[in-house]
């Protein structure tokens, strides 16, 4: 007997060390596709190929603006001079090359310019990579909660189809009249054409999941209860410190702050332009047959008008415009999610509320099914409580799915999930 309690006791202490070493599976990371397929879906998405190429085409942009757009420029001219006294003719030519150059550090800003060019352009292809997979997250789960209503619309047929087969059966017996068998009936019949909808429902929102975003299929996880979601919402960072969080890890603002960048490095840029550049060029020419020959310099440079000043004024105006912009949506953002945050705390507690509410009414409608059977109801009472419980079971559930839909996307705003968009 004391070599058995051992031996259990060291499996105990096996089976623990085991249970230890496994990973615990996050609910809400066994609800959504692996990080893996999600990635794989996403990138090859035509909406973040198209992003790429953008991205490509912006970086190409850059090394233009980095390297100029001057170009060396040659000239050959061939003319014939004929002299009358003496008569003589000769063939002369002349060659030149010249290109503009660019002077007053203008190269400098041209260098920033692009190099803010080309932060913008990763920047965009990771909000179209984050984007994506927004839209990927919000029709994985909207293609959940039509699984959820068609499996309880389910459930409803099944006890629709168990009280008519009661109902005939108690008025062969005599025991109810035609009016309640014949409301039975009915009930079976909405219970019908509600499956018949939510069937529709699913396959319409499978079929955009699947279209969209081919080779992901649904998992078949439990949705975490309201109370683990009220738990995992609580670990969520304060919010001044979300919102500071959030703000800096925003594709768009990021973008919109890189372009505003960009845009006061291009006015400061064609500010200098009112410094016109000089185009610089060496030339030579063969003068009567080659007894005459010419080496020299050139240098031309345009002379400003009010055509550069407006354009300088112009581009200012434009990224004060990009700046003002930025202000606009990082106070717009800022609010976005503070209302996300706050709007979370508010819908976990209902749904944990509304959760009770649809165990009590479960618990009402199994003793009106009761009553029924001895008498004390009428069908009408018993439909009604069964209606109520059903709706109100399909209510929790699909509050926790709306806690689950913000939480999850909070949770993907602050890179916390999904992290592949850098």
């Amino acid at each position: 007997m004391k070599q058995l309690s051992i031996a259990l006791f060291l499996h105990g202490l096996c089976a623990l060390a085991a249970a230890q070493e496994r990973p615990m599976v996050d609910p809400l990371q066994a609800m959504l596709p692996p990080a893996h397929q999600v990635q794989d879906v996403v990138l090859r998405s035509p909406a973040t190929r198209a992003a790429l190429a953008q991205r490509d085409g912006q970086l190409r942009r850059a090394d233009i603006t980095e390297s100029g757009t001057a170009e060396f420029t040659a000239r050959l001219s061939q003319q014939s001079r004929r002299v009358s006294d003496p008569a003589e003719h000769y063939m002369e030519t002349a060659i030149s090359l010249d290109r503009p150059v660019r002077w007053w550090g203008k190269a400098g800003l041209d260098a920033d310019q692009a190099g803010a060019g080309r932060n913008s352009a990763r920047l965009a292809y990771a909000d179209a990579i984050h984007e994506t997979s927004r839209e990927l997250l919000q029709l994985w789960i909207e293609a959940w909660r039509a699984g959820m209503r068609l499996d309880n619309a389910q459930t409803n047929l099944a006890l629709a189809q168990e009280l008519e087969r009661l109902a005939a059966a108690r008025l062969r017996q005599g025991e109810i009249s035609q009016l309640d068998a014949s409301l039975a009936q009915a009930e079976l019949q909405r219970a019908q054409a509600a499956l018949d909808q939510s069937r529709a429902a699913q396959a319409g929102a499978i079929a955009r999941l699947a279209r969209n975003y081919p080779g992901l299929t649904l998992t078949q996880a439990p949705v975490p209860d309201a109370a683990w979601l009220q738990t995992r919402a609580e670990a969520l960072p304060a919010l001044p410190e979300l919102r500071q969080q959030y703000l800096e890890r925003n594709h768009q603002l990021n973008l919109w702050r890189s372009e505003a960048a960009r845009l006061r490095l291009l006015a400061q840029r064609t500010e200098r332009d009112q410094w016109p550049d000089p185009t610089l060029g060496v030339y030579t020419a063969n003068e009567r047959a080659g007894t005459e020959r010419i080496f020299g310099v050139s240098i031309s440079v345009p002379i400003s008008g009010k055509l550069r000043q407006n354009h300088a004024l112009a581009a200012a105006a434009d990224a004060q415009i990009a700046e003002d912009r930025v202000r606009q949506l990082e106070l717009s953002l800022g609010a976005d999610i503070e209302a996300r945050y706050n709007g979370l705390q508010h819908q976990t507690r209902a749904a944990i509320s509304v959760g009770t509410a649809a165990q009590t009414q479960l618990s009402a409608a199994e003793k009106s099914r009761k009553a029924y059977a001895l008498g004390e109801h009428t069908m009408t009472e018993l439909i009604q409580n069964r209606r109520l419980a059903t709706e109100q079971l399909t209510g929790a559930r699909l509050a926790q799915m709306e806690v689950l839909e913000v939480l999850a996307l909070i949770e993907l705003d602050l890179h916390l999930i999904w992290d592949f968009d850098e």
